[in-house]
């Protein structure tokens, strides 16, 4: 059940990429949903390729996914006291890093069902969408929040059980960097993530 729902949770932290103008629920609501139907098509399509469905998941993050300004966040203060050239690879490496979790969870897939129940704008171009997901007839709410920017949609934060995936991801890097430099932790995630993309191809 856990694992099930924790890919719906990394799915959605990374989808939040639009073109509209003037957006409000209505167009957040909508857009998301016909983003998740797109991914979730990837993975029922058996003829696609592990490869081909990494690279959709990894190109839908470079699009779309905040990076610099969470992966900032999750690191804390030793954002400031890496170089540009460590931050810039750090970004990187966090995205892949992202779209490799993804793609391991979504092998998970058993067509789970969703429904985006609420999506309220909360602030001037800040929303709060509610989602409730459904697996063996057991339901779940999830709450995130999508920042509109420069007529682009972003996703801000996600929160299940009370807990924010942001926070999560902080607390997860912070356990290294309590004894490593960011690019030590650069060098470590590197390898993390080719041992992850490896292990899914083959």
């Amino acid at each position: 059940m856990k694992k099930n729902l924790t890919y719906f949770c990394f799915l959605f932290f990374i989808i939040f990429y639009t073109n509209n103008s003037s957006a409000n629920s209505s167009d957040v609501k909508n857009w998301l949903k016909y983003e998740i139907d797109q991914i979730i098509n990837l993975y029922k399509n058996d003829d696609i390729s592990a490869e081909v469905k990494l690279d959709a998941i990894k190109e839908t993050i470079n699009k779309s996914f905040a990076g610099k300004s969470i992966a900032k966040f999750v690191v804390g203060n030793k954002w400031d006291e890496a170089s540009e050239e460590v931050r810039e690879n750090f970004v990187e490496l966090f995205k892949e890093h992202l779209s490799l979790t993804v793609g391991s969870l979504m092998q998970s897939y058993s067509n789970q069902k969703y429904e985006l129940i609420d999506a309220t704008e909360v602030k001037k171009g800040l929303f709060k969408i509610d989602m409730e997901l459904t697996f063996n007839e057991q339901k779940t709410l999830v709450t995130w929040g999508v920042k509109e920017h420069k007529n682009k949609f972003y996703v801000m934060d996600l929160i299940i059980a009370d807990i924010s995936l942001m926070r999560a991801k902080r607390s997860e890097f912070s356990s290294v960097l309590k004894k490593k430099n960011l690019k030590e932790l650069n060098i470590i995630l590197k390898d993390q993530n080719l041992e992850s993309y490896n292990n899914l191809i083959n």
